[in-house]
């Protein structure tokens, strides 16, 4: 229930709209808001009165319009509509198709079944007209037109636009991930789908994965959609291969380019591969260079401090990877050391409570009789993997007269001093030999620009990849490039706008919060449209970014 209610401030009388609601069967504000003394209510309604027009609608504006004007810096639908053949009728273009499938997926639109109610809904509605319906049979249609070797050239094309403003890239960073799909795979007529170790856990569904290269300015160069069931080294190659090729296209050497990489890309051909056609920075395995974990870190030389305050050491050294000698560096973080050991002791402890909780229940010998295998299974379960060498366990068959096997576990303590050697250190390998160590150790925790890309790709507000409903290999691909195109758009866009500081975050919130109104005249009834209030960094944004130019008069 909503009403006034007056309060009494130093003896004066002052007006809030409140609204209660029985909570726990009491009545309790909920919510109230501060309307002033009855004067400035009697003002506030003046100056209502004297307003030359009365509010009809709100709608979302600033980032729409900041990415049409990304669309045009780029020349996205022209490029598009350039690489494909379709006839010339009434309606959208293929290119318009694939960036309202693009700008749509970013207002929190997941499928293109919902792009049309969301459509009706924008300022889009006011500037785009068509005789047809934005169905998703029609939006299926326009994926069409865009097979493999079309999206080679549209990417190409792209890319020649962002070397032309200066966007080449010296360095790359590497990195894979993988989405579930809600799609069957019947009698393997799909190449990408398969099952395979997913990130959100789900082995029960069929998966792709995909692989993605982008520059230092975090703009994406390079993806490739592959298998659910192929190894992220297997398919390392592949990206690499692309990378050299897309070099070439673009007249850039690729003896000057320095690719990074995580250790699940390793291999002696990778790494092969990778040296024979330019340098690299990656990261090895601990146990590969156990001896160098052993160096006292008063050896350690103090690098810089990272974002979080944190000191990064490092101890430079030689060292053989993969049969040849490389510049090694160990990197010590405190910040890591501290989180990895209090992760370490939580689990640990977890699971010899775990443990020692089936060894009471085994010891009863009550219940429903059980064997060797279903023990098994149970501690397999319980023990991560993480600490299966620290963790050791031996399961005895059932003595006569027991129902259940008996189970004994302990900590092997040499293993466990290994692990901790590890805590908060990394090993990080290369061939630049005259990069500064601190150079070598920042470029590689950079690696973190392709991580957060990653995330992005997994942001249903922003460019998601997932979920994931089409059942055909060539749909598919199309979905995932046009989730890259959504990301490059908003890469682009933050640098482009750097010189305001902003987080992309911040940016998204601050452009998401540039909204129009359709207004109608008191006096001629006539509608118009303007733009609600900025603060004086949007204003900048809507000046600096020409949004304006796409207000639907």
């Amino acid at each position: 229930m909503v009403f006034l209610r007056k309060k009494l401030v130093n003896g004066k009388p002052y007006w809030y709209i409140v609204e209660s609601a029985r909570v726990d069967g009491k009545v309790k504000t909920i919510f109230q808001v501060y309307l002033g003394s009855a004067e400035k209510i009697l003002e506030m309604k003046r100056q209502c009165e004297s307003l030359p027009y009365d509010k009809l609608r709100s709608f979302d504006y600033g980032k729409l319009a900041a990415l049409l004007h990304v669309n045009e810096e780029l020349g996205f639908i022209d490029i598009v509509n350039k690489h494909t053949d379709k006839k010339l009728i009434d309606g959208l273009s293929v290119g318009e198709y694939l960036l309202l499938d693009v700008i749509g997926k970013s207002h929190g639109v997941l499928s293109e079944n919902g792009i049309e109610e969301w459509f009706k809904k924008s300022p889009l509605a006011f500037m785009w007209k068509f005789p047809h319906k934005l169905n998703c049979q029609n939006f299926l249609n326009q994926m069409n037109y865009v097979d493999l070797d079309t999206m080679k050239k549209i990417v190409d094309d792209l890319c020649r636009v962002l070397v032309g403003k200066g966007l080449t890239p010296s360095i790359m960073f590497v990195d894979e991930s993988n989405w579930f799909t809600y799609a069957n795979n019947y009698d393997d007529e799909s190449e990408l789908l398969h099952k395979g170790y997913n990130k959100k856990h789900r082995k029960d569904k069929n998966q792709i994965c995909v692989s993605l290269a982008v520059n230092e300015d975090n703009i994406p160069f390079i993806h490739e959609t592959y298998p659910g069931n192929v190894h992220d080294s297997e398919e390392f190659s592949g990206i690499v291969d692309k990378i050299i090729n897309r070099l070439t296209e673009l007249n850039i050497c690729s003896e000057d380019l320095v690719l990074v990489f995580d250790k699940g890309n390793n291999s002696k051909d990778n790494i092969e591969k990778v040296t024979s056609k330019m340098s690299f920075v990656g990261s090895a395995k601990t146990n590969q260079a156990e001896e160098l974990l052993d160096v006292p870190l008063s050896k350690y030389e103090c690098l810089y401090k990272n974002s979080k305050g944190n000191k990064i050491f490092g101890y430079r050294t030689k060292h053989q990877f993969y049969g040849a000698e490389y510049t090694t560096v160990i990197t010590y973080n405190e910040g890591t050391y501290k989180l990895q050991k209090s992760t370490y002791e939580t689990n640990k402890s977890r699971i010899i409570d775990s443990l020692e909780d089936l060894q009471r229940r085994l010891e009863s010998s009550k219940g429903k009789e059980r064997n060797r295998s279903s023990v098994e299974r149970e501690v397999a379960g319980i023990i991560l993997k993480k600490c299966n060498s620290v963790i050791k366990y031996e399961i005895i068959d059932a003595l006569e007269g027991k129902n259940f096997p008996q189970l004994k576990f302990w900590i092997d303590e040499e293993n466990e001093k290994k692990c901790e050697k590890t805590f908060g250190k990394n090993v990080l390998f290369t061939d630049k030999q005259k990069w500064q160590t601190k150079k070598i150790v920042k470029t590689y925790n950079s690696k973190n620009l392709v991580e957060d890309d990653f995330k992005l790709l997994n942001d249903h507000l922003l460019v998601p990849v997932g979920p994931v409903y089409h059942h055909k290999d060539e749909n598919i691909r199309v979905h995932v490039f046009l989730a890259m195109a959504g990301l490059l758009f908003y890469r682009y866009l933050a640098w482009e706008t750097k010189m305001y500081g902003f987080s992309l975050k911040k940016l998204i919130e601050k452009l998401s919060e540039i909204k129009i109104a359709v207004v109608q005249e008191k006096e001629s009834k006539k509608s118009k449209i303007i733009v609600e209030e900025m603060d004086t960094k949007q204003a900048s944004l809507f000046s600096f970014l020409n949004m304006e130019k796409y207000l639907p008069y």
